[in-house]
């Protein structure tokens, strides 16, 4: 049994190092769950947008487009998350992209809805 090197450069990795962190077989599936969920949250951003079209003026306001980018962008981060090899990406940034993931995904209806007071 030898004993962890005091001056060693080399920080462990966060898995290895917090006993309650999710592997990263973990995080790839709640990136998984995540894809899964974005139908969901564009059929949302669909009804509220269509309310905007039958109610008032008939025409939405100018950040529907931003919902739809930012719908657009959860599945490209999703994806990252889920395909990027470990090699490639450290835990904590897949951990910080499948947050990411789930922050633009409820916040393509929430600025539709915002948009529509």
């Amino acid at each position: 049994m030898t004993a962890p090197d005091l001056n060693s450069t080399d920080a462990p990795a966060v898995a290895a190092t917090d006993p309650f962190a999710p592997s990263t077989a973990a995080v790839r599936i709640f990136a998984g769950i995540g894809l899964l969920l974005l139908p969901f949250a564009y059929g949302v951003f669909l009804v509220i947008g269509l309310g905007q079209a039958y109610s008032g003026d008939g025409a939405s306001g100018p950040l529907v487009d931003a919902a739809q980018w930012s719908m657009g962008l959860s599945v490209v981060v999703g994806v990252l998350a889920i395909c990027l090899p470990s090699t490639a990406v450290s835990h904590a940034a897949r951990r910080g992209t499948v947050r990411l993931q789930y922050a633009l995904a409820f916040a393509g209806p929430a600025l539709a809805a915002i948009d529509f007071a």
